[in-house]
């Protein structure tokens, strides 16, 4: 600025033109800034409140099938799905270019979810739990617009909405979903492991 001043007055106009073009980049690009991180916070809202509304809907077969009517127990468990979400949201976009160690991580979200369940849970209700794990586990219920799926065994369900994705329990109690993206998911109804076959990407195995 100091040898600003030692220019001719037509210098420092143009100086002063400068600087104001430099002050209109700068709140360009805080305005830029600030667009972007709203439209950051508005997906980050929007990713919760679907964590939110698939962890009420697991919550909600689960009491189904297993006759739980405390509804702060149902909340409770409400709760640990949502979490388990969260962490299964964060792992997914954490792999989104490499999938290496994604199958152990996602083992471990599972796994804590049933600490958790276990901790609360009545002896006899988490017992009835083990049994059916598969059918709360979250690809299930990737499909925020289709009902739950049905665990009758004595034949093939299947749930589809044109253009969102297809869902499909067999009768020895295996769960297929395919989403509106390609990506598949196969969980196991014997002995509950998950194969995750993206449409982009490497298969994944969860024991």
């Amino acid at each position: 600025m100091k040898k600003l001043l030692l220019f001719l007055p037509l210098a420092a106009a143009c100086a002063l033109t400068s600087c104001g073009d430099s002050n209109s980049t700068a709140t360009t690009e805080t305005t830029t800034a600030t667009e972007t991180a709203t439209t950051s916070t508005a997906a980050t809202g929007d990713m919760d409140s679907q964590y939110r509304s698939r962890a009420q809907r697991i919550a909600d077969k689960m009491a189904a099938d297993m006759k739980i009517t405390d509804t702060a127990m149902v909340s409770r468990i409400e709760d640990s799905y949502y979490s388990r979400a969260q962490r299964l949201g964060e792992l997914r976009t954490k792999y989104t270019a490499d999938t290496t160690g994604m199958a152990a991580d996602m083992r471990s979200a599972y796994s804590q979810t049933d600490s958790e369940l276990k901790g609360y849970l009545p002896a006899e209700t988490y017992t009835a739990y083990e049994t059916s794990r598969p059918t709360y586990y979250e690809e299930a219920y990737m499909d925020e617009t289709s009902a739950p799926a049905s665990t009758d065994n004595s034949a093939t369900a299947s749930t589809e909405t044109s253009g969102e994705g297809k869902l499909k329990v067999k009768a020895d109690g295996d769960v297929k979903i395919k989403d509106a993206q390609g990506n598949k998911a196969k969980i196991d109804g014997d002995d509950g492991t998950v194969k995750l076959k993206p449409e982009d990407g490497e298969k994944t195995k969860i024991k």
